[in-house]
């Protein structure tokens, strides 16, 4: 049984307008890496661009869609392919309709802008810019997004779907923030080249608008260890894993209304041990442990806090074993475990 079907749309709302942000940025920043390393006369586009699917659980749903791809095939299919259900047009769409849903639970000004953007992806000026000028089109994408939170900052009463929202989008902001880490740790080694290393490692720092942030706390030179710090372990930083941990922490325990340092469900208990493992950790256990293996481990948690989130503030189990017998479901509980799915694959 649908504990609150607001809160649903405007968690999900949310989640889509970060996926959709964080995608344009991935690629935005791809597309200029690739441009340089081509020039350089340094590897090929399919090897640039597999660490990126990989990462984003998007490999195998690309190679079925595409068997022999040519150029140009992964950043549309991560752009405009509706066949892929996590590309930057269909979570644009879903998150729009998510608002749609809500149209009376959200301001007037919010409505506005996800509407707007919605039309721009598609319309005809909008994919001549994208034809032309590739990188002014993702930005316009990444702007809107950041506009539609300052928006909401600026527009939404603190409430109950206030909370959700804000949850929604720091989950999926923390999520995205380890995939942008784990692409750079499955790329091809630089074999010492320290030069390509800071260069490669500096476009990660790009991707999540992080490279006046590094420079303030580690000075110019750029090094795996000081991204990891600032990506994954900074407090103060707001893209970082463990901020967006400590605030979705916060969130949670608003919506409960218990006490910081305790618990009352599943989704609290999972992001307050996740919390504890960001704060009594650093850079050097992560390099012990390995970088890849490190973000699949903090990956199989962030699912499960979002699997929590599901089973605690949307999903009563037992009652909807006894009121929707399989196959009778609501159409907004297939969709969320659908989602839950997909999310699974990608640890």
């Amino acid at each position: 049984m649908m504990l609150s079907r607001v809160a649903d749309h405007q968690y999900w709302m949310a989640r889509q307008m970060e996926r959709a942000e964080n995608l344009a940025r991935l690629v935005r920043v791809s597309e200029e890496m690739l441009l340089d390393d081509e020039s350089l006369g340094r590897g090929s586009a399919q090897e640039y661009w597999t660490p990126v699917l990989a990462a984003t659980a998007m490999e195998g749903a690309f190679r079925t869609l595409y068997p022999q791809p040519m150029q140009g095939d992964v950043a549309r299919f991560l752009t405009l392919d509706l066949r892929n259900p996590d590309s930057i047009l269909s979570c644009i769409r879903l998150a729009r309709e998510n608002a749609r849903s809500v149209r009376d639970k959200i301001s007037d000004e919010m409505w506005s802008e996800i509407n707007a953007l919605n039309l721009f992806v598609t319309s005809a000026e909008g994919l001549e810019l994208l034809e032309r000028f590739p990188q002014a089109y993702y930005e316009k994408i990444i702007a809107s997004s950041m506009l539609f939170d300052g928006i909401t900052d600026a527009t939404l009463t603190r409430d109950e779907g206030w909370n959700f929202l804000q949850l929604g989008r720091l989950l999926e902001r923390a999520d995205m923030t380890s995939r942008f880490l784990d692409i750079r740790s499955q790329t091809q080694p630089t074999d010492g080249d320290s030069a390509l290393e800071s260069l490669q490692w500096g476009a990660v720092l790009r991707a999540c608008s992080a490279h006046a942030g590094y420079r303030r706390v580690h000075g110019g030179e750029i090094g795996v260890e000081g991204v990891v710090d600032l990506l994954l372990f900074s407090n103060e930083f707001p893209r970082s894993v463990r901020h967006c941990i400590r605030r979705a922490d916060e969130v949670l325990h608003d919506i409960s209304g218990t006490p910081t340092g305790r618990y009352s469900n599943s989704c609290e208990k999972i992001t307050g041990a996740l919390l504890a493992k960001l704060s009594f950790a650093g850079p050097p256990e992560v390099m012990a442990r390995g970088l890849h293996a490190y973000i699949d481990e903090l990956q199989v948690q962030l699912n499960a806090a979002g699997q929590a989130v599901f089973e605690n503030y949307v999903l009563l189990p037992g009652e909807v074993d006894r009121h929707f017998p399989r196959g009778t479901r609501p159409e907004s509980l297939s969709d969320w475990q659908r989602e839950q799915q997909q999310q699974q694959q990608q640890q």
